[in-house]
């Protein structure tokens, strides 16, 4: 998905969020912020808005030497999702198809996004048991039907936090097809509260899946950026998963097949997928080719 004009107050906005994190200084975060606009012109409208904002935040931590001024909201994400970890597993096994309450969880924790709600975000309000059981955009069936043929399954993350309901919808696909080899991709470098090697462990990930630094510095896999290990395991994946609107964004006119799971939280994007903006998504891309 190419950037659009109406991307740009985001990404001031964002800057500006992330510039207060880290000083209280109006006249340091004015300094980078003039950086940031003075930049912005210099990149192509063709580039998806993960890699401008990858730019975006490399100004921000070169200016101020800060690379991760989301540390510890994310720590604390982490820490909060797992505490109604054991209570979300019991409501989704009390519902009559477990796999699909675990997938609108995992689209449910989407809404943890300091990028977009950078205000702020109580993960009790995004993991509260009250996720709702359908999709407005749902290409579940199809997800049902190539499951049992999955091999090998690429699960690309997003966000600190949501990954504890990631986690539980790993769970639920491996408890239902054991033969699972499953890889949870997270972010080369800390990049706004987007998941790293760091909080996957915090959260256990490892304890379902291969987690693999996909080697993006952006918010959202860049295909032409993938480590060694990211791009074996995109290529020869049975199955792809990403989650979140980033990886969206990136990720839309890939030439692979991919399911997309996400909550639709900007107009942008909900102009792209023609679905109202709130919108639940799980959505099956066929692949470039294949379209």
């Amino acid at each position: 998905m190419r950037t659009y004009l109406d991307c740009y107050p985001c990404f001031l906005r964002q800057a500006l969020a992330a510039l207060r994190l880290i000083t209280d200084q109006e006249a340091e975060q004015k300094r980078v912020l003039d950086l940031v606009m003075q930049t912005l012109p210099t990149l192509p409208l063709e580039y998806s808005p993960p890699r401008i904002a990858r730019t975006v935040y490399s100004i921000i931590a070169r200016e101020t030497g800060v690379e991760n001024p989301y540390r510890e909201i994310k720590i604390a994400s982490n820490r909060q999702a797992l505490a109604v970890l054991p209570e979300l597993t019991r409501i989704i096994e009390r519902k009559p198809n477990r796999l699909r309450a675990a997938a609108s969880l995992a689209i449910s924790g989407n809404l943890i996004d300091f990028g977009v709600q950078h205000e702020g975000f109580k993960v009790s309000e995004g993991l509260n048991g009250q996720f709702p059981d359908h999709f407005d955009f749902d290409d579940f069936s199809t997800f049902e039907q190539q499951l049992p043929e999955t091999k090998k399954l690429l699960y690309i993350g997003d966000n600190a936090g949501e990954i504890v309901a990631d986690k539980i919808f790993i769970s639920q696909m491996k408890v239902a097809y054991p033969q699972l080899e499953v890889g949870f991709a997270v972010r080369g470098a800390p990049i706004i509260n987007d998941v790293t090697i760091v909080d996957a462990k915090q959260v256990g990930m490892t304890e379902v899946a291969r987690v693999i630094n996909s080697g993006s510095r952006a918010p959202a896999l860049l295909e032409d950026e993938m480590s060694p290990e990211m791009a074996d395991w995109f290529l020869h994946a049975t199955m792809i998963i990403a989650k979140g609107q980033g990886n969206y964004e990136s990720l839309s006119q890939s030439e692979l097949p991919i399911f997309f799971l996400l909550q639709c939280k900007c107009p942008v994007v909900a102009d792209d997928l023609k679905t109202p903006v709130g919108s639940t998504i799980f959505k099956y891309h066929h692949g470039c080719q294949a379209e």
